[in-house]
């Protein structure tokens, strides 16, 4: 078989496209392949489509000469390789420029996008609309793809992103158009209210998958609760760890706390809000960015983040909802502090702290902290935002950083994502065993588990590293891979990989992986999409 003819796939991918749509220049590459994990791949070009016929020509032509081609919503997923395809010599597809909302039913709760639209831009539109929907957030920037981040079947704050979608709109690599669910009968008016259709289900092949590129979705749109209080959870002592989750559990089998529970530990609490802290110390001319970074760890510590943190929430009918509170402060009293916050509340925290603060150090400092807490708070309520981005350039150290874009920086990061059991001592277990390899290495551990249900457990464990010193982007990757390995020893495989560890899980004697492998030459014979992501092939 040939390889791939990119001279000529260049040739006709611009004259299809148009010129300015096709890049291959030493500086586009570049700008697309620098990435916040520190890894490289050769990237041919990079092809910006408008519109579906855009896409159905590039995969014609890419099959036609054989020329490779890894598709990106926004190229947002950091820490898990960014932009880069998963094999060196693939040309990246960038769908940022498919940017449309296409449809909003408020009464079937559903949005219909494309997958360059953000979660910022369908915050913005459901507010412009006044409607009384909100969306399924994740804590990452307001910039990311919502459609990208689902099909790696990333975690919001109310449920898994990927049982969201339905009625996928597909290119395959044949090039046809793919409606699943009822979306392939004409007028159809539930396709994305009943997500399977009718005959085989064919949604969450494209999920974690290179069979097709999608092109549309419907995102399901949630109810505004009628009531809605955030739980926090503080523990004194990393002993309490397991009772802590115990009891979270318990609360979530109980129908008592609703959404994702977060457990973090203290490296991911101060990361997220200590910058957030001295970017409020400095506006508020308290303290010089030289001394910002003291003077936000030493408030926190006075606030009292130990080991770990957990955030919950209580939402549903507003009868009942003062009850169910009680009960969770009365059930997870005996194993931390409880702090139960309501926006009302929090907004009358810093109207009566922006009072006492013009004579009061102490709650100048509290003003600070509520001021950070807010936008993190808003998460829960469906609110995207950015504050969450300082937090990868803050372990390096120095006055903090804000950037819309990590790849941009200087910090490296990197994440291992395992689904654990929700049994607090096996967690426990499991954590300190990945503390210890991050700390052979030199690193510490930012560590979240959230309660995806009363079940199970998805693990968000961070490391960052300098990008511009190989020896530590050696050891952070090092770390990674240990920790994955001792993970899947332990009967805990992550649920998504980064382009490092792809091997770990795609493995060729496996025959799940071997069916895989047929599927794709069903979906894509010639092997064009994005070859080696999840598949063998």
């Amino acid at each position: 078989m040939n390889g791939p003819d990119w001279a000529a796939a260049l040739r006709d991918w611009r004259s299809a496209l148009g010129e300015d749509r096709v890049a291959s220049d030493e500086h586009s590459v570049a700008a697309i392949a620098r990435n916040v994990s520190g890894l490289t791949r050769r990237i041919p070009a990079i092809i910006r489509p408008r519109s579906v016929d855009d896409v159905v020509a590039v995969v014609r032509i890419a099959r036609q000469h054989r020329a490779p081609i890894h598709p990106i919503s926004r190229g947002r997923n950091w820490g898990m390789g960014s932009k880069l395809p998963p094999r060196d010599d693939t040309a990246v597809l960038d769908l940022s420029g498919l940017n449309r909302i296409r449809e909003i039913h408020a009464a079937g709760r559903y949005a219909v996008v494309e997958p360059g639209v953000t979660q910022g831009q369908l915050y913005e539109h459901l507010r412009a609309e006044r409607l009384p929907l909100r969306f399924n957030v994740t804590g990452s920037s307001a910039d990311t793809s919502l459609i990208g981040n689902a099909l790696d079947r990333g975690v919001g704050y109310f449920e898994s992103r990927a049982s969201c979608l339905s009625g996928l709109e597909v290119v395959l690599g044949t090039g046809e158009v793919l409606h699943t669910g009822f979306g392939h009968f004409d007028g159809a008016r539930t396709t994305h209210l009943y997500r399977p259709g009718v005959g085989p289900s064919l949604d969450a092949l494209f999920t974690q998958g290179n069979f097709g590129i999608v092109t549309a979705a419907g995102v399901e749109l949630l109810p505004r609760p009628e009531a809605e209080t955030a739980v926090i959870a503080r523990i004194d002592r990393e002993e309490a760890l397991a009772p802590l989750i115990d009891a979270l559990a318990d609360l979530r089998r109980r129908g008592l706390i609703a959404g994702v529970a977060h457990v973090g530990n203290r490296e991911r609490s101060w990361i997220t809000l200590a910058p957030l802290v001295a970017e409020q110390l400095i506006a508020s001319g308290r303290c010089t960015p030289e001394r910002a970074r003291e003077a936000a760890e030493a408030i926190l510590r006075a606030e009292g983040f130990g080991p770990w943190s957990a955030v919950a929430a209580v939402y549903g009918p507003r009868a009942g909802h003062r009850a169910k509170c009680r009960e969770v402060r009365r059930a997870l009293g005996p194993v931390a502090r409880v702090t139960m916050l309501s926006p009302r509340a929090l907004g009358i925290a810093e109207r009566v702290l922006r009072f006492v603060a013009r004579w009061s150090a102490t709650a100048a400092d509290q003003l600070a902290v509520v001021r950070a807490i807010q936008p993190l708070h808003g998460l829960a309520h469906g609110i995207p935002t950015n504050d969450t981005l300082p937090a990868v350039e803050w372990p390096l150290g120095g006055a903090p950083v804000r950037s819309e874009d990590p790849d941009q920086g200087t910090a490296g990061l990197l994440y291992c994502l395992p689904i654990l059991p929700a049994e607090g001592p096996f967690v426990a277990g499991a954590l300190k065993d990945v503390r210890r390899i991050f700390a052979a290495q030199g690193f510490e551990a930012a560590i979240t588990v959230n309660l995806l249900d009363d079940r199970s457990m998805e693990g968000v464990i961070s490391l960052a590293f300098r990008r511009n010193d190989p020896a530590q982007v050696e050891r952070a990757q090092r770390a990674i891979r240990e920790a994955e390995v001792e993970l899947l020893r332990r009967g805990c495989p992550p649920y998504r990989v980064g382009l490092g560890s792809m091997d770990l899980v795609v493995r060729p004697e496996d025959t799940f992986w071997q069916v895989v492998a047929r599927l794709k030459d069903v979906f894509d014979p010639d092997g064009v999409i994005s070859p080696g992501r999840y598949n063998l092939r």
